[in-house]
């Protein structure tokens, strides 16, 4: 695709908030999570075979103590140095499990080499116990493995491969959310103006309530006598609760697609930048045709916006806009932060 193509095609998809309006009003659940419910890791160590000669090297000491210890498990002794095999591979075991699992639920694995096995593809991993980092054994994982990127995903290594569904839980998985009468809202984005919001609105909400912003991220709240013997409930009603976040000040650019997003207080400092043929000053909009040079002249407060929609109006090209845009924010005149992917 061509660079023009590129601007008409994934400009028009630059995704901003309307500078007219305020900014959203969100449910507490949607911006933030409680401290003490979230995802935990799985890792364990376990063995591949039906490899077809594309397995570990035989003379791989690990592959041979593994082996040695598989069967030994089932009555037999077989002395480590005699075994010679390539259909088989030492791998870890990996994934992550969400808050609140129960025994008998199924979770995704991961697997990749831990040898120099050239494929795990196709091969069988046989029952493999997955520990968390607190040493206790949590789920167990067998299947074959399939490749990692899956049909809508780009291949990766042919060392790395994937079991959906391919662990049991064995022992449920909890998360502790209440610590001595109190909950504590995590932001998923720490925002002082935000917490500060969020504050607030729940001290709005639950008057009986003790609300503290320990921080950009952390908001303490203290659950009310009468409702103690009913977390659940109140933690329900709390994410309910609604609030005006303050608003982003990042501009993030996808280098590879030219897809540019920013948020809607994200001003540009008066700088005056030279291309090619034409004058521009903003706001009010002026463009002079010069056949000599051009300039575009960005005035104190101009938007991030406002900047796109001129250099888009002119004709300029996705590579040279992003190009601009870290010349103004090495310049110190983008008053935000820039983030290129």
């Amino acid at each position: 695709m061509s660079s023009r193509k590129l601007l008409v095609g994934c400009m028009m998809l630059v995704l901003a908030l309307d500078c007219a309006q305020a900014a959203p009003t969100v449910r507490i659940k949607d911006i933030a999570t409680f401290k003490g419910v979230r995802e935990n890791q799985l890792l364990g160590v376990g063995l591949v075979t039906g490899l077809a000669g594309r397995g570990d090297a035989a003379s791989s000491e690990l592959l041979k103590k593994v082996l040695a210890n598989l069967v030994a498990n089932f009555g037999f002794n077989v002395d480590p140095g005699d075994i010679r095999s390539r259909n088989c591979a030492v791998v870890t075991v990996s994934c992550e499990v969400p808050p609140f699992l129960r025994a008998g639920e199924r979770v995704g694995v991961r697997v990749s080499s831990i040898g120099d096995a050239r494929s795990l593809e196709g091969g069988i991993l046989l029952q493999t116990i997955l520990q968390a980092a607190n040493g206790l054994s949590y789920a167990v994982a067998a299947g074959q493995i399939l490749p990692a990127g899956g049909q809508d995903s780009p291949r990766t290594a042919a060392t790395v491969g994937r079991i959906p569904d391919g662990a049991i839980v064995e022992r449920d998985i909890l998360s502790e959310f209440v610590d001595n009468g109190k909950v504590s809202i995590l932001l998923r984005n720490p925002d002082f103006i935000t917490a500060s919001a969020v504050a607030e609105e729940v001290r709005s909400a639950f008057p009986d309530a003790e609300v503290a912003s320990a921080d950009a991220a952390l908001i303490e709240v203290g659950i009310p006598a009468e409702r103690r013997a009913d977390p659940i409930g109140f933690i329900a009603e709390l994410e309910a609760v609604t609030v005006n976040p303050g608003t982003s000040g990042k501009v993030v650019i996808d280098a590879d697609s030219g897809i540019i997003i920013f948020g809607e207080e994200v001003k540009i400092g008066k700088v005056a930048v030279s291309y090619g043929g034409v004058k521009v000053s903003t706001p009010g909009y002026y463009r002079e045709q010069a056949p000599e040079s051009r300039q575009v002249v960005i005035e104190e407060t101009a938007t991030v916006e406002q900047l796109v929609d001129i250099l888009q109006e002119i004709g300029m090209e996705t590579e040279i806009i992003i190009g601009l845009l870290r010349a103004i924010d090495r310049a110190g005149s983008l008053y935000g932060r820039l983030i290129v992917m």
